[in-house]
């Protein structure tokens, strides 16, 4: 038989071993004083974003010396391409482009290059970020490579006082804290996390006619598992209040439709850590240390943006909308093209990559132009209710 490989977690550094016993220590203290348990979206927001031990806060989380690879940290075609089609609605909407969970500023600097060779750079660009230390890196990076541009920018951690033309998140609600739950005789029951003699684990919480309605949880198996983010419903509702009219709001992740969101056979959910480039699904075992995640429901995602006044307006996936905007032209000539952007544009759109797994929305208030994006390929019929 082969040889399991050894997660990276097995053998971590005298160091990590020091930190991670630290933050268990004091999530249980604080567990203990709230009773012995806490909601899953609590501990989830606890470990990615608190001062004291969130991940997010501390890691070195982006690229090939942190734990996973983003499509900006990836390749600038990424960028160049979601400024194509932010260019498309500016031109038209001339205004603020906002760019919501802006990491390290990345996108906003390869956005903004393309931007201003389009001729087509917002009034202003904010770059709303949580951590305080992506923001301190973002305002270097900005500073360093977009200096001629850096007074029109504003890195900041709270939506500004203004309406947007053009709202941008990337990989950002698949971070927002998700509820857990798990089915038992058609019910659903919230899942929390716990403190025992031995750390943290899971805690099964009385039935929940408030889930159990939202997700009708009739034909799932006994045990069934999965997630829900009120946290990503609530922030679609609060985003496109921030969008102008002919405005647009455009959100990049990885998910599904809500069919194959809550497939019978989806049976354990979509929750999942990475750790050093491997990921796996135990949120509890390395707190503070790891990313945790969970797919987006792109079906809520569009009855949330609808719901608060803005136009389904384009669903496809990330390599629909790649190649809708020319990530990949006629004219490139595989042979002679920089070896470093063959491999990017595969990597961004081969359906085992990133390509089918990632999907693009488009939520706009009011009418506008067919968005260039998804000429390609438009999958909104695809996003029915079960």
């Amino acid at each position: 038989m082969p040889e399991t490989a050894t997660p990276p977690w097995a053998a971590l550094a005298p160091n990590q071993q020091e930190t991670l016993a630290r933050h268990v220590q004091i999530l249980r203290e604080r567990l203990l004083r709230t009773g012995g348990a806490m909601p899953f979206a609590e501990f989830m927001d606890m470990a990615l974003y608190d001062p004291q031990i969130g991940y997010y806060a501390h890691e070195t989380v982006f690229g090939g010396h942190g734990d996973f690879v983003t499509a900006p940290t990836l390749s600038p075609l990424f960028g160049q391409c979601v400024a194509r089609q932010c260019a498309q609605i500016l031109r038209e909407t001339p205004g603020v482009l906002v760019e919501a969970g802006g990491g390290t500023g990345r996108l906003a600097v390869d956005m903004l290059r393309t931007l201003e060779s389009l001729e087509a750079l917002p009034s202003r660009y904010v770059l709303i970020e949580r951590s305080a230390r992506r923001r301190e890196e973002a305002r270097t990076l900005i500073g360093r490579e977009l200096p001629d541009l850096a007074g029109r920018i504003l890195v900041t951690d709270t939506w500004p006082a203004v309406t947007a033309s053009v709202i941008v998140a990337n990989e950002l609600l698949d971070a927002l804290p998700a509820e857990r739950f798990r089915v038992h005789g058609g019910q659903a029951h919230p899942l929390s996390v716990g403190a025992d003699d031995e750390g943290l684990g899971w805690r099964v919480g009385a039935a929940d006619a408030r889930l159990t309605d939202d997700l009708a949880t009739a034909g799932w198996p006994e045990g069934y598992t999965s997630e829900i983010s009120w946290n990503a419903r609530r922030w679609v509702a609060d985003a496109a209040s921030h969008v102008c009219e002919g405005g647009l709001l455009l959100l990049v992740d990885y998910g599904f439709p809500a069919t194959e969101y809550y497939h019978p056979q989806r049976a354990d959910g979509t929750l999942m850590c990475h750790f050093r480039h491997h990921a796996h699904s135990d949120p509890l075992i390395l707190p503070g240390l790891q990313d945790i995640t969970v797919h987006v429901d792109f079906t809520a995602m569009a009855d949330a943006g609808r719901a608060a006044g803005l136009a389904l307006a384009g669903y496809t996936s990330q390599a629909g909308f790649l190649l809708s905007l020319g990530i990949a032209p006629r004219t490139l000539d595989f042979d002679r093209a920089h070896r470093e952007d063959v491999a990017a544009i595969k990597r961004l759109t081969l359906p085992h990559e990133m390509g089918e797994l990632f999907k693009v929305m488009a939520l706009t208030r009011g009418e506008t132009r067919p968005l260039a994006g998804f000429h390609l390929l438009d999958r909104r019929a695809a996003l029915g209710r079960r």
